[in-house]
């Protein structure tokens, strides 16, 4: 079971999170949120990622309209939402907002590993894209989970992610709100039980 944690706003969360456990992290290139880090904030949270970027930890940049001028080399995958395009070297990750897509996907014949590509299933409502900290069905997701490695994202905290887990046996958790004291600040003690909590269930 893979945890990303996302909305990475200063070099020191990010180190702090990947210390703790976290498989990825998140960085959001998108003005109106309140987690957007700019393309040099970018280089300073690469930077304190690099040590643990080669012991196998990945970094997801998150873009809505728009790709930065230039994407680092340190960049593992591109979340991309809304109508952001571009050519780039990072795998990609492909976010799903609704169930017609699902279905539409479900209905090919073609069965996507994780070194195809990685999906992210965020079918709840809000304002900004991503998951908005808002629950939704887990148990909708679980077909789709076992043909595709995915993602779940959405209102998940460290109190509810085991009945997440059960209810629809993702690749993987993206949490982002759901381990915070305030938007853009990550609180260390939900992380901690947000990974211990998955490891109890991984093991």
């Amino acid at each position: 079971m893979y945890v990303k944690i996302c909305g990475m706003t200063t070099p020191e969360s990010a180190q702090r999170c990947l210390e703790i456990g976290a498989d990825m992290i998140g960085l959001v290139f998108y003005p109106p949120s309140p987690r957007h880090v700019n393309v040099s904030k970018i280089r300073e949270i690469l930077d304190a990622a690099e040590p643990f970027r080669k012991h196998g930890r990945k970094t997801v940049l998150v873009v809505v309209d728009s790709l930065p001028d230039e994407i680092d080399s340190r960049i593992d995958f591109v979340q991309l939402h809304g109508s952001a395009s571009g050519e780039f070297s990072a795998k990609r990750i492909k976010v799903i907002k609704n169930r017609q897509m699902c279905n539409r996907l479900l209905n090919e014949s073609v069965t996507k590993t994780a070194d195809d590509c990685l999906y992210l299933l965020e079918m709840s409502c809000g304002f900004l894209p991503g998951g908005n900290g808002v629950g939704w069905n887990w148990p909708e997701a679980r077909e789709f989970c076992e043909r595709f490695s995915t993602f779940l994202a959405g209102g998940i905290t460290p109190e509810n992610v085991l009945d997440v887990i059960v209810q629809a046996k993702p690749y993987g958790i993206d949490v982002s709100s759901g381990v915070e004291s305030s938007p853009g600040v990550k609180d260390f003690n939900k992380v901690q039980q947000l990974i211990e909590k998955i490891n109890i269930i991984s093991t």
